[in-house]
């Protein structure tokens, strides 16, 4: 039931934003229909909520005049009487702010999530998607891949030499190689492709709506960016990649990366600093 809730104000904007319209009328009737005998101002933070969560900052200051508005409204033709003239007026203003507060406040704890939610989907060092993203990511595209007529690669990457580099220089001289080829990676991938970093030195990449004469490009325009780094000269490290070609991706991912795999394998027995591609 939440599930649904939450694909339905998640979904199209009309949808969502006559749902906030809709349950802010009949708060207000509800109000209404009570007296003013019993308060429900705090049921107008229902929409206002939804507004804050789900959508932008100009829904979310409609949606707050919207509920101060039909408070007013429903108090107005409650019947009920004040000794002073600015009352109602000042009642309505003490909820504009009280639903002003609350909306900032769950701006806030909003942000604070989405933040740590990208944190936990980013690899600490190279700011690449880790594999916890890549699995989200693998799996959305997967679900979505039957509307492509177009076919998918995924190609796994590990850099040749790098233990030397952890064994004679230290472990902060691999990180320094580490975020350099993560450099190197994304100025050459597309921004319509996923790369992440699945740990150690090996990287995986998607490339969509890709076949092999695509899957030779992006091989060509990696090794040309790397060579142009400079960073096999500064460092010795170089890398080898296996790309495997599918017109679906398989549903598990492990499948999908243990063909990636062992054509990467491949190609360091064939002398490393290669790219083996293959059709699945």
């Amino acid at each position: 039931m939440l599930t649904q809730v939450e694909k339905l104000l998640s979904g199209r904007a009309l949808t969502r934003r006559s749902i906030i319209i809709l349950f802010t009328l009949i708060m207000g009737w509800i109000d209404l229909a009570t007296g003013y005998e019993y308060s429900f101002s705090v049921f107008y933070l229902i929409p206002v909520s939804v507004a804050v969560w789900y959508d932008n900052t100009k829904v979310t200051v409609l949606s707050i005049l919207g509920a101060t508005c039909m408070w007013l409204y429903a108090d107005f033709s409650s019947g009920h009487q004040y000794t002073q003239t600015l009352a109602p007026y000042w009642n309505a203003f003490v909820r504009l702010a009280f639903f002003s507060v609350v909306a900032i406040l769950l701006f806030k704890v909003r942000g604070s999530l989405i933040a740590m939610t990208k944190m936990a989907m980013r690899d600490s060092l190279t700011a690449l998607s880790n594999s916890r993203a890549f699995q989200m990511q693998y799996d959305d595209i997967r679900r979505n891949s039957h509307k492509s007529s177009h076919g998918f690669a995924v190609g796994v990457i590990d850099l040749d030499g790098f233990k030397k580099i952890n064994d004679s220089l230290g472990h902060s001289k691999g990180d320094d190689v580490l975020v350099a080829f993560a450099e190197i990676l994304k100025k050459a991938t597309r921004s319509t492709d996923i790369v992440a970093r699945m740990g150690g030195d090996e990287f995986i990449v998607i490339l969509k709506r890709t076949d092999a004469k695509g899957a030779e490009e992006y091989s060509a325009r990696l090794r040309r960016a790397f060579n142009e780094s400079g960073l096999k000269e500064q460092s010795g490290v170089d890398f080898s990649m296996g790309i495997i070609l599918f017109d679906h991706l398989p549903e598990d991912l492990d499948d999908a990366t243990h063909a990636a795999d062992m054509l990467m394998y491949k190609a360091k027995a064939l002398g490393k600093s290669q790219t083996t591609i293959q059709i699945a």
